[in-house]
Protein backbone atom coordinates (compact mmCIF):
# COMPACT_ATOMS: atom_id res chain seq x y z
CA UNK A 1 0.00 0.00 0.00
CA UNK A 2 1.89 3.44 -0.80
CA UNK A 3 1.77 6.09 1.19
CA UNK A 4 -0.75 8.14 -0.79
CA UNK A 5 -3.70 5.76 -0.27
CA UNK A 6 -2.61 5.31 3.71
CA UNK A 7 -3.16 9.00 3.76
CA UNK A 8 -6.42 9.22 1.52
CA UNK A 9 -8.24 6.05 3.69
CA UNK A 10 -6.84 7.71 6.84
CA UNK A 11 -8.72 10.95 6.14
CA UNK A 12 -11.67 9.59 4.96
CA UNK A 13 -11.90 8.20 8.62
CA UNK A 14 -11.04 11.27 10.18
CA UNK A 15 -13.56 13.45 8.41
CA UNK A 16 -16.22 10.61 8.97
CA UNK A 17 -15.55 11.10 12.90
CA UNK A 18 -15.47 15.07 12.65
CA UNK A 19 -19.12 14.80 10.84
CA UNK A 20 -20.30 12.48 13.91
CA UNK A 21 -19.01 15.21 16.11
CA UNK A 22 -20.41 18.32 14.63
CA UNK A 23 -24.18 16.01 14.79
CA UNK A 24 -23.57 15.60 18.31
CA UNK A 25 -22.39 19.44 18.62
CA UNK A 26 -25.45 20.56 16.99
CA UNK A 27 -27.13 18.59 19.85
CA UNK A 28 -25.21 19.95 22.87
CA UNK A 29 -24.27 23.43 22.03
CA UNK A 30 -22.21 23.69 25.53
CA UNK A 31 -20.35 20.16 25.93
CA UNK A 32 -16.86 21.14 26.32
CA UNK A 33 -15.19 17.91 25.94
CA UNK A 34 -17.54 17.66 22.47
CA UNK A 35 -15.59 20.76 20.89
CA UNK A 36 -11.97 19.40 22.31
CA UNK A 37 -12.32 16.59 20.35
CA UNK A 38 -13.65 18.32 17.65
CA UNK A 39 -10.72 20.70 17.65
CA UNK A 40 -8.19 17.72 17.84
CA UNK A 41 -9.33 15.73 14.98
CA UNK A 42 -9.66 19.05 12.76
CA UNK A 43 -5.49 19.36 13.73
CA UNK A 44 -5.21 15.91 12.90
CA UNK A 45 -6.95 16.41 9.53
CA UNK A 46 -5.00 18.90 8.54
CA UNK A 47 -1.69 17.52 9.66
CA UNK A 48 -3.22 14.19 7.17
CA UNK A 49 -4.01 16.79 4.21
CA UNK A 50 -0.26 18.88 4.91
CA UNK A 51 1.27 15.29 4.42
CA UNK A 52 -0.89 14.45 1.17
CA UNK A 53 0.01 17.64 -0.42
CA UNK A 54 3.27 16.67 0.41
CA UNK A 55 3.32 13.62 -1.46
CA UNK A 56 1.69 14.79 -4.24
CA UNK A 57 4.05 17.00 -4.63
CA UNK A 58 7.04 14.65 -5.44
CA UNK A 59 4.95 13.09 -8.13
CA UNK A 60 5.06 16.09 -9.98
CA UNK A 61 2.98 15.20 -13.01
CA UNK A 62 0.91 12.60 -14.36
CA UNK A 63 2.03 9.76 -16.80
CA UNK A 64 -0.32 8.70 -18.97
CA UNK A 65 0.60 5.66 -22.02
CA UNK A 66 -1.42 5.39 -25.42
CA UNK A 67 -0.37 2.11 -27.05
CA UNK A 68 -2.26 2.18 -30.99
CA UNK A 69 -2.93 -0.93 -32.33
CA UNK A 70 -3.99 -1.32 -36.09
CA UNK A 71 -3.15 -1.85 -39.62
CA UNK A 72 -2.40 1.96 -39.74
CA UNK A 73 0.37 1.48 -36.50
CA UNK A 74 1.46 -2.30 -38.20
CA UNK A 75 4.87 -0.79 -39.48
CA UNK A 76 5.83 1.09 -36.44
CA UNK A 77 4.94 4.47 -37.82
CA UNK A 78 1.41 6.21 -37.94
CA UNK A 79 0.09 9.07 -40.28
CA UNK A 80 0.52 12.10 -38.13
CA UNK A 81 -3.08 13.75 -38.94
CA UNK A 82 -4.16 10.38 -37.66
CA UNK A 83 -1.70 10.87 -34.20
CA UNK A 84 -3.03 14.76 -33.86
CA UNK A 85 -6.83 13.72 -33.71
CA UNK A 86 -6.50 10.89 -31.25
CA UNK A 87 -4.20 12.56 -28.84
CA UNK A 88 -5.81 16.07 -29.08
CA UNK A 89 -9.47 14.60 -28.38
CA UNK A 90 -8.10 12.30 -25.42
CA UNK A 91 -6.13 15.37 -24.17
CA UNK A 92 -9.32 17.74 -24.58
CA UNK A 93 -11.57 14.71 -22.50
CA UNK A 94 -9.11 15.39 -19.69
CA UNK A 95 -9.25 19.03 -19.89
CA UNK A 96 -13.02 19.14 -19.87
CA UNK A 97 -13.28 16.89 -17.17
CA UNK A 98 -10.84 18.85 -15.16
CA UNK A 99 -12.54 21.62 -15.78
CA UNK A 100 -15.85 20.24 -14.48
CA UNK A 101 -14.90 19.14 -11.12
CA UNK A 102 -13.37 22.29 -10.52
CA UNK A 103 -16.04 24.85 -11.69
CA UNK A 104 -18.96 23.04 -12.92
CA UNK A 105 -20.67 23.90 -15.35
CA UNK A 106 -19.60 27.24 -15.08
CA UNK A 107 -17.96 28.79 -18.47
CA UNK A 108 -16.02 31.13 -18.68
CA UNK A 109 -12.03 31.82 -20.88
CA UNK A 110 -10.35 32.97 -17.61
CA UNK A 111 -11.34 29.41 -15.90
CA UNK A 112 -10.00 27.46 -19.16
CA UNK A 113 -6.64 29.38 -18.85
CA UNK A 114 -7.21 28.50 -15.11
CA UNK A 115 -7.13 25.02 -16.04
CA UNK A 116 -5.13 24.95 -18.61
CA UNK A 117 -2.18 26.54 -16.50
CA UNK A 118 -3.12 23.70 -13.75
CA UNK A 119 -2.39 20.36 -15.42
CA UNK A 120 -0.71 21.42 -17.96
CA UNK A 121 -1.27 18.20 -20.49
CA UNK A 122 2.00 17.81 -22.74
CA UNK A 123 2.98 15.50 -25.33
CA UNK A 124 5.68 14.26 -22.76
CA UNK A 125 7.55 11.41 -25.30
CA UNK A 126 7.25 8.59 -28.28
CA UNK A 127 8.04 5.17 -27.31
CA UNK A 128 9.13 2.50 -29.47
CA UNK A 129 8.01 2.28 -33.75
CA UNK A 130 6.01 5.81 -33.09
CA UNK A 131 3.14 4.10 -32.24
CA UNK A 132 3.10 4.43 -28.46
CA UNK A 133 2.59 7.90 -26.92
CA UNK A 134 3.02 9.04 -23.57
CA UNK A 135 1.09 11.97 -22.21
CA UNK A 136 2.00 14.00 -19.16
CA UNK A 137 0.28 16.64 -17.04
CA UNK A 138 1.07 18.56 -13.93
CA UNK A 139 -0.35 16.84 -10.80
CA UNK A 140 -0.46 20.25 -8.72
CA UNK A 141 -1.99 19.30 -5.68
CA UNK A 142 -4.13 22.07 -3.60
CA UNK A 143 -3.37 23.04 -0.31
CA UNK A 144 -5.44 20.00 1.06
CA UNK A 145 -3.26 17.64 -1.04
CA UNK A 146 -6.40 17.62 -3.49
CA UNK A 147 -4.87 17.11 -7.32
CA UNK A 148 -7.68 17.57 -10.30
CA UNK A 149 -5.71 16.18 -12.83
CA UNK A 150 -5.29 12.98 -10.96
CA UNK A 151 -9.17 13.01 -10.24
CA UNK A 152 -10.05 13.56 -13.69
CA UNK A 153 -7.88 10.29 -15.03
CA UNK A 154 -9.54 8.23 -12.46
CA UNK A 155 -13.14 9.36 -13.87
CA UNK A 156 -11.55 9.00 -17.48
CA UNK A 157 -10.80 5.31 -16.43
CA UNK A 158 -13.98 4.87 -14.67
CA UNK A 159 -15.64 5.77 -17.90
CA UNK A 160 -14.06 4.16 -20.18
CA UNK A 161 -14.35 0.40 -17.90
CA UNK A 162 -18.65 1.34 -17.64
CA UNK A 163 -20.02 -2.08 -18.41
CA UNK A 164 -23.42 -1.29 -19.25
CA UNK A 165 -25.85 1.92 -20.21
CA UNK A 166 -26.31 2.64 -16.79
CA UNK A 167 -22.75 2.79 -15.47
CA UNK A 168 -22.05 5.11 -18.36
CA UNK A 169 -24.64 7.25 -17.44
CA UNK A 170 -23.81 7.44 -13.77
CA UNK A 171 -20.20 8.23 -15.43
CA UNK A 172 -21.75 11.22 -17.50
CA UNK A 173 -23.05 12.46 -14.54
CA UNK A 174 -19.95 12.89 -12.51
CA UNK A 175 -17.83 14.31 -15.32
CA UNK A 176 -20.33 16.82 -17.26
CA UNK A 177 -21.59 16.48 -21.23
CA UNK A 178 -19.14 18.49 -22.89
CA UNK A 179 -16.42 15.93 -21.31
CA UNK A 180 -18.54 12.67 -22.67
CA UNK A 181 -18.71 14.55 -26.01
CA UNK A 182 -15.08 15.03 -25.54
CA UNK A 183 -14.66 10.94 -25.41
CA UNK A 184 -17.15 10.45 -27.75
CA UNK A 185 -14.86 12.43 -30.49
CA UNK A 186 -11.72 10.30 -28.95
CA UNK A 187 -13.63 7.24 -29.63
CA UNK A 188 -14.97 8.17 -32.91
CA UNK A 189 -11.47 9.39 -34.15
CA UNK A 190 -9.97 5.78 -33.10
CA UNK A 191 -12.96 3.65 -34.97
CA UNK A 192 -12.66 6.28 -38.18
CA UNK A 193 -8.92 4.93 -38.25
CA UNK A 194 -9.34 1.06 -37.24
CA UNK A 195 -7.28 1.49 -34.52
CA UNK A 196 -7.46 0.15 -31.21
CA UNK A 197 -5.69 1.19 -28.08
CA UNK A 198 -4.38 0.39 -24.53
CA UNK A 199 -4.56 3.02 -22.49
CA UNK A 200 -2.39 3.27 -19.15
CA UNK A 201 -1.78 5.33 -15.54
CA UNK A 202 -0.07 4.09 -12.65
CA UNK A 203 -2.46 6.22 -9.74
CA UNK A 204 -1.36 7.93 -7.06
CA UNK A 205 -2.26 4.37 -5.19
CA UNK A 206 0.04 2.16 -6.58
CA UNK A 207 -2.83 0.86 -8.83
CA UNK A 208 -2.17 0.46 -12.56
CA UNK A 209 -5.23 1.78 -13.89
CA UNK A 210 -5.60 0.34 -17.55
CA UNK A 211 -8.42 0.17 -20.80
CA UNK A 212 -7.98 -2.25 -23.35
CA UNK A 213 -9.34 -0.42 -25.64
CA UNK A 214 -10.44 -3.20 -28.51
CA UNK A 215 -12.53 -2.34 -31.63
CA UNK A 216 -15.84 -3.87 -29.83
CA UNK A 217 -15.85 -1.74 -26.46
CA UNK A 218 -14.78 1.42 -28.68
CA UNK A 219 -18.02 1.07 -31.12
CA UNK A 220 -20.30 -0.07 -28.08
CA UNK A 221 -19.22 2.87 -25.80
CA UNK A 222 -18.83 4.94 -28.50
CA UNK A 223 -22.59 4.43 -29.50
CA UNK A 224 -23.63 4.41 -25.74
CA UNK A 225 -22.16 8.05 -25.54
CA UNK A 226 -23.90 9.06 -28.91
CA UNK A 227 -27.29 7.54 -27.99
CA UNK A 228 -27.38 9.02 -24.41
CA UNK A 229 -29.24 12.19 -24.65
CA UNK A 230 -28.75 15.12 -22.41
CA UNK A 231 -30.31 18.67 -22.22
CA UNK A 232 -29.13 22.12 -22.11
CA UNK A 233 -28.56 23.05 -18.22
CA UNK A 234 -31.74 25.11 -16.54
CA UNK A 235 -30.81 27.23 -13.36
CA UNK A 236 -33.62 27.03 -10.61
CA UNK A 237 -33.54 28.52 -7.32
CA UNK A 238 -34.21 26.02 -4.38
CA UNK A 239 -34.75 26.60 -0.46
CA UNK A 240 -34.58 23.28 1.75
CA UNK A 241 -32.52 21.40 4.50
CA UNK A 242 -29.04 20.03 3.59
CA UNK A 243 -29.14 16.06 4.26
CA UNK A 244 -25.34 15.37 3.14
CA UNK A 245 -22.13 16.46 2.16
CA UNK A 246 -19.32 15.00 0.82
CA UNK A 247 -15.36 15.95 0.65
CA UNK A 248 -15.43 13.93 -2.72
CA UNK A 249 -17.91 16.70 -4.19
CA UNK A 250 -21.45 15.41 -3.27
CA UNK A 251 -24.80 17.18 -2.13
CA UNK A 252 -28.14 16.10 -1.17
CA UNK A 253 -31.10 18.65 -0.29
CA UNK A 254 -34.19 17.99 1.12
CA UNK A 255 -36.52 20.89 -0.10
CA UNK A 256 -39.39 22.42 1.18
CA UNK A 257 -41.87 20.46 -0.80
CA UNK A 258 -40.74 17.12 0.57
CA UNK A 259 -38.71 16.04 -2.50
CA UNK A 260 -35.05 16.06 -2.65
CA UNK A 261 -31.89 17.00 -5.19
CA UNK A 262 -28.71 15.16 -5.00
CA UNK A 263 -25.95 16.16 -7.05
CA UNK A 264 -22.43 17.28 -7.53
CA UNK A 265 -20.94 20.57 -5.99
CA UNK A 266 -17.44 21.75 -7.96
CA UNK A 267 -13.79 22.05 -6.45
CA UNK A 268 -14.21 25.77 -6.36
CA UNK A 269 -17.31 25.43 -3.72
CA UNK A 270 -15.75 23.08 -1.15
CA UNK A 271 -14.51 25.81 1.63
CA UNK A 272 -17.93 27.07 1.20
CA UNK A 273 -19.58 23.44 1.93
CA UNK A 274 -17.34 23.28 4.92
CA UNK A 275 -18.93 25.64 6.65
CA UNK A 276 -22.73 23.91 6.83
CA UNK A 277 -23.83 21.41 8.98
CA UNK A 278 -26.20 18.25 8.18
CA UNK A 279 -29.53 20.05 8.70
CA UNK A 280 -28.85 23.46 7.70
CA UNK A 281 -31.60 25.53 6.27
CA UNK A 282 -30.34 26.48 3.05
CA UNK A 283 -31.02 27.87 -0.42
CA UNK A 284 -29.90 29.18 -3.87
CA UNK A 285 -29.10 27.90 -7.25
CA UNK A 286 -28.57 24.71 -8.97
CA UNK A 287 -27.85 24.10 -12.73
CA UNK A 288 -30.29 21.16 -13.72
CA UNK A 289 -29.65 18.99 -16.82
CA UNK A 290 -31.91 15.60 -17.70
CA UNK A 291 -29.85 12.59 -19.33
CA UNK A 292 -31.67 10.14 -20.94
CA UNK A 293 -31.41 6.74 -22.96
CA UNK A 294 -33.65 6.44 -25.66
CA UNK A 295 -33.30 2.44 -25.75
CA UNK A 296 -33.78 1.79 -22.20
CA UNK A 297 -36.11 4.57 -21.40
CA UNK A 298 -34.46 5.42 -18.60
CA UNK A 299 -34.20 9.07 -17.29
CA UNK A 300 -31.97 10.95 -14.90
CA UNK A 301 -31.37 14.20 -13.91
CA UNK A 302 -28.29 15.71 -13.13
CA UNK A 303 -27.71 18.81 -10.45
CA UNK A 304 -25.04 21.20 -10.57
CA UNK A 305 -24.79 23.62 -7.29
CA UNK A 306 -23.87 26.55 -8.12
CA UNK A 307 -24.88 29.04 -5.16
CA UNK A 308 -25.59 28.37 -1.65
CA UNK A 309 -25.91 30.18 1.15
CA UNK A 310 -27.76 30.13 4.85
CA UNK A 311 -31.45 30.05 4.94
CA UNK A 312 -33.54 33.46 6.16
Amino acid sequence: MTIIKKLKEHIVLIEKKIEDIKALIDKNPDDFSLMLEFETYNNQLKDLNNQLYQENLKREKEIVELRLKGEKARFGSIPLRVVGGITNHFAQSIFNISKYLEYGNKGGKKREAIINDTIDLRLEGIGTGSTIFYLSGRTTPDLFGYSILQEALKKTFDTFNSENADEIIECVENIGAKSAKSISHFLSELSKDELEVDISWKSPEGDMQLWKGENEKIVSLHQTLTTIKISDPVDSNFKGELITISSKGRFEILLDDDTSIHGHFSNDLLERMKEFHIGDSCKGVVSKSTIYNPITHKEKYQYDLKKICYSD
